[in-house]
């Protein structure tokens, strides 16, 4: 495992889903910091992530999910703590978030002025918010020691999410900076509850749970 090839553009690692290899880690924390775009497995899907303020990075996931600017992106935070920085987070959210997360499920929340306006939905002010479980997530996360924005790793209008491996590095090889593999699919992707909304309401129905949300 480790480091498999170069593309044209895309270094691509071969990873353990476990115990990701730490030096692979390393070497796609450093493209993440040179404001490049990575793919990297969650519990649910894989995602395209890059930093906040990464313009460039920003512009070619749009152009690879063709969607519009007011798309509601996702930002992956380590912990709730970092979540509190980024997203307005009141006792009653708190206590849910802190119940779901880490873990299958996305909040969208009042975003607060930390986050680039181009990231936040232009009408309602809001960002998803979302803490994963997946090794090699957390690993990226903590390499680079600051949260992302996300979306799952997609191509244009196509309903189901890239999880097979090989098909992610041949469809985005040549239009991403640094791919993570695992051997394995991670076809299902998050639930996402609107929790501004009053009362609360889910947006999309994915891996985690309805029952287990008690809102």
């Amino acid at each position: 495992m480790g480091l498999l090839k170069d593309t044209a553009m895309a270094t691509v690692w071969r990873v353990h889903s476990i115990d990701p290899q730490q030096r692979s880690i390393q070497q796609a924390g450093k493209i993440l910091a040179s404001g490049g775009l990575i793919v990297c497995p969650t519990e649910c899907s894989y995602v395209l992530l890059h930093r906040l303020n990464e313009k460039k990075a920003h512009e070619k996931v749009l152009k690879i999910r063709d969607l519009p600017k007011e798309h509601q992106f996702t930002l992956l935070c380590s912990d709730l703590s970092e979540v509190a920085q980024y997203a307005q987070v009141g006792s009653a959210e708190h206590r849910i978030l802190r119940k779901h997360c880490p873990g299958p499920f996305t909040f969208v929340l009042p975003a607060t002025r930390l986050l680039p306006k181009r990231l936040i939905g232009p009408r309602r002010k809001t960002i998803g918010v979302r803490i994963s479980d997946h090794p090699v997530c957390k690993a990226l996360l903590a390499e680079l020691a600051e949260p992302v924005i996300t979306t799952t790793a997609r191509v244009g209008a196509e309903e189901t999410a890239l999880s097979d491996p090989e098909e992610i590095e041949r469809v985005l090889g040549r239009q991403v900076d640094g791919i993570l593999l695992v051997d394995e699919e991670v076809p299902a992707e998050t639930t996402i509850v609107d929790l501004v909304s009053e009362p609360p309401q889910v947006i999309r129905a994915g891996k985690g749970p309805l029952d287990q949300l008690g809102i």
